[in-house]
């Protein structure tokens, strides 16, 4: 299991509040060719893609559903027991824990955006997206799940 923090500072608010972790899951999803999928954001990051969960939503379904639904990929997995998870405080100050599973896209398939925040992706080869990654987390992650 890959788990990654914040270790900023806590901020006053922080110890009289408690903390709310939003749970989430997405997928490091790879083609035929051993291709990785990224996709841009607006704000020009690269990421995987990557959700929250629905209420009574499984965490694989959700990774399933948001690959899906953010790439147009529609994706399988063929280890579901085996998963990966990080951490980390997001821009608004929320901690997301992030349940990641390796996915694998149908032969042929190329990505579809269908969200305006989106506006970029597709299936590139680990070491160009280790570089194109905007998040070291991230980037750890990739190099777990292909066994680096």
């Amino acid at each position: 299991m890959l788990a990654w923090r914040d270790m900023t500072a806590p901020t006053r608010e922080a110890h009289t509040t408690p903390t709310t972790v939003t749970l989430g899951a997405g997928g490091v999803t790879f083609d035929a060719a051993g291709r990785v999928l990224l996709i841009r954001q607006r704000s020009g990051e690269w990421v995987f893609p990557k959700g929250h969960l629905d209420p009574g939503e499984e965490p694989l379904d959700a990774a399933l559903r948001e690959v899906e639904e953010e790439s147009g990929i529609t994706a399988s997995c063929s280890e579901p027991a085996r998963s990966w998870t990080t951490e980390y405080r997001n821009t608004r100050g929320e901690i997301r824990r992030i349940t990641w599973f390796r996915l694998s896209a149908p032969a042929g398939a190329t990505p579809t955006l269908r969200e305006a925040q989106f506006p970029e992706g597709g299936f590139l080869p680990v070491e160009e997206a280790l570089r194109r990654l905007a998040f070291e987390e991230d980037r750890a992650l990739l190099r777990r799940v292909v066994g680096r």
